[in-house]
């Protein structure tokens, strides 16, 4: 899967707007080592594109057209005055020294972006569905190293003949009846499942290549390429931030680059099928297939939602539920962060919300009624599969005693991703709470009483379905 890192929104600002009281940067102001401007996003959704700048610590932030100017003109030698000068003449208007005191101090001091901040922490997003507990297999040296060398495998030759061939595989595999024989044999071998698991997991591993070299043919630099915890289940990710700076043709290259790489690697599995004639390679392909298939899912943050929000030209999609949301109910006003798109991308964007509220609502309520059964049977499955490696051990069949490991393994992952899931959505919902009762004691007042009802309702369903019995 692909991961760019999330965007903060800087606010529109009016040139106009009084100046703050609050103490303002040295004069002349710099901008913090590491600070990245990415320039307009191309081929955007909006109706004014707005530009970006990465941070030092990768987080993105869109900018209209008049801060990005006075972004791109701190240098750290020229004062306010002369900031001003030269983006007026970049804008064809009159910016005052204060002004651009005003959008330094206002702006960009609280983004981040500027060098002495103080101990103010910049803010960060945190976007929905992400993925979590990350961990560097590759750093960016060594993923533009493997990009560089994959190059040629985007040339059009190479993928018109890829596509070809890959779907010639296809159809002589589902039409060759092989996979049932190549099933059979692999449940019947503890070695051949543990080949299965290994290829399986270097298709994920090679797909994640075809990400960074996407990004690298295109123009654009990826970065570290590692693994996380996705949704309850483990998950290779690469860096491709740098591909904002892309336009729409070099952003789809980059997210259709892992499937591509995986139909690459199926010709490979087919080829040395032809040449050992190994059922179990067929079983990799037929997985392989499957897992392109789930990729291309748009609804979480797998590769089809980034192809989807590149094909909108909206960064951060699920950045704009909430607002979608709102502005869609009776009597709600429409947001600007739905009002700034264009009108075929707004009702594009609108569809989508409306087509993934339902199931993350309806996934979410079914993982809470059922959450007590799921997690009493992922430690049923656990314990047995630690049971029948203990039995494997000491009958010194290893090989079998190594799946019984793998398998002890990522049930426990799956427990663990899904009491992380359930306490991370309660700290979105208690903050949710916070944030709307700040201030306000009677809304204080609402919020615990809904949190406790909220609570108890559970408890008690869970204790009627025997939630809490059998462990």
């Amino acid at each position: 899967m692909t991961v760019t890192a999330a965007q903060v929104t800087a606010g529109r600002t009016a040139p106009g707007s009084p100046p703050l009281t609050t103490p303002g940067p040295a004069d002349p102001p710099r901008l913090a080592d590491g600070v990245e401007l990415l320039g307009e996003y191309r081929d955007s959704g909006y109706s004014r594109p707005p530009s970006l700048v990465r941070r030092p610590d990768g987080q993105v932030i869109q900018m209209s057209p008049l801060l990005y100017q006075v972004t791109s003109r701190i240098d750290g030698f020229r004062n306010a005055a002369a900031v001003a000068d030269l983006v007026s003449a970049d804008l064809g208007r009159t910016l005052t020294a204060d002004q651009v005191r005003h959008l330094i101090t206002a702006k960009l001091q609280p983004l981040g972006l500027l060098a002495d901040q103080g101990s103010a922490a910049p803010p960060k997003a945190r976007p929905l569905l992400a993925l979590r507990a990350r961990g560097t297999l590759l750093p960016e040296h060594a993923a533009n190293a493997v990009a560089l060398l994959l190059q040629p495998l985007f040339r059009w030759p190479v993928v018109a003949a890829v596509t070809v061939s890959f779907v010639g595989v296809d159809c002589w595999l589902f039409a060759s009846h092989a996979l049932g024989a190549g099933l059979e044999e692999i449940l019947s071998n503890p070695i051949g499942l543990l080949a299965v698991f290994g290829l399986s997991v270097l298709s994920g591993a090679f797909h994640e290549c075809g990400h960074a070299t996407g990004c690298r043919y295109s123009g654009a630099r990826p970065g570290v390429i590692g693994v996380g915890i996705y949704l309850v289940y483990p998950s290779f990710f690469t860096n491709v931030t740098d591909s904002y700076r892309l336009s729409r043709a070099g952003r789809l290259r980059t997210d259709l680059g892992g499937v591509y790489f995986n139909a690459v690697f199926i010709l490979v599995l087919a080829g040395l099928y032809a040449a050992t004639s190994a059922l179990i390679l067929l079983l990799v392909i037929a997985i392989t297939q499957v897992e392109m298939l789930q990729q291309l899912i748009p609804v979480v943050r797998f590769d089809g939602y980034f192809i989807l929000s590149d094909l909108a030209g909206v960064p951060d999609m699920f950045a704009r539920v909430v607002p979608i949301v709102k502005s869609v109910l009776p009597g709600g006003r429409l947001d600007p962060r739905v009002a700034g798109l264009r009108r075929g991308t707004r009702i594009l964007v609108t569809s989508w919300v409306l087509v993934v509220i339902p199931l993350l609502i309806a996934f979410m309520g079914y993982l809470l009624l059922h959450l007590p059964e799921v997690n009493r049977a992922l430690w049923r499955s656990a314990s047995l599969q630690g049971h029948l490696m203990a039995t494997a051990v000491a009958g010194h069949h290893y090989a079998m005693a190594a799946v019984d490991a793998l398998g002890a393994a990522l049930v426990s992952l799956s427990l663990v991703g899904m009491l992380y899931i359930t306490t991370g959505l309660a700290r979105r919902m208690v903050s949710a709470a916070r944030r709307w009762s700040a201030g306000r004691p009677a809304r204080r007042l609402v919020a615990a009483a809904a949190g406790l009802a909220a609570v108890a309702i559970l408890a008690a369903l869970w204790t009627v379905q025997g939630g809490f019995q059998g462990w």
